[in-house]
C-alpha cells in the first residue's frame, strides 16, 4: 500500500514563516532608521529575531541594509532631528517595505498562475473525448 503524503501544508506554513520574517526584518529596518540608530546587519538581525546570515541569503533585504548602512556613513549631521524629517523618514522607509511586499507577491502571484495552468493542463489530458454519434 503507498501513501500519498500531502505536503502542500508544509509547504503553506513554510512559506507563511519565510513571510512573516521577510517583514520583521523590514519592520526592524524601519524601527533602526526612525529611531536612528546605525542600520547593520547584526542590528537588523537582533531586531527583527532572525540570523545574519539569513539576511545575506535574501538579497532584497541585503542590499536594502548595505544602501541604508551607506547613507548613514555618508551623513555629517545627525540622523533625523525635527518632527518633519521623522515623519518623511517614516514614510519612506514604510514605502521600501511596501514596495518590497508588492514584489514579493508579485512574484507569488506568478507562481500560482505557473501551477494553475499546470493543472488547467491536466485537468484538458484528463477529459475523456465525447463519442461522435
Amino acid at each position: 500500500m503507498t501513501h500519498k503524503r500531502n505536503i502542500e501544508g508544509l509547504r503553506a506554513s513554510a512559506q507563511r514563516r519565510h513571510e512573516e520574517a521577510v517583514a520583521r526584518a523590514e519592520s526592524a529596518i524601519v524601527k533602526l532608521y526612525n529611531e536612528g540608530y546605525p542600520i547593520t546587519f547584526p542590528n537588523v538581525a537582533q531586531t527583527a529575531g532572525v540570523s545574519v546570515a539569513w539576511l545575506y541569503q535574501h538579497l532584497e533585504i541585503k542590499q536594502r541594509i548595505q544602501f541604508l548602512r551607506q547613507q548613514q556613513s555618508k551623513q555629517s549631521v545627525p540622523p533625523v532631528s525635527s518632527q518633519k524629517d521623522k515623519v518623511q523618514a517614516s514614510k519612506d522607509a514604510v514605502i521600501i517595505a511596501l514596495k518590497g511586499r508588492v514584489k514579493e507577491l508579485t512574484e507569488e502571484n506568478r507562481q500560482l498562475k505557473k501551477q494553475l495552468e499546470v493543472v488547467y493542463g491536466q485537468l484538458h489530458q484528463q477529459r475523456k473525448p465525447i463519442p461522435a454519434t
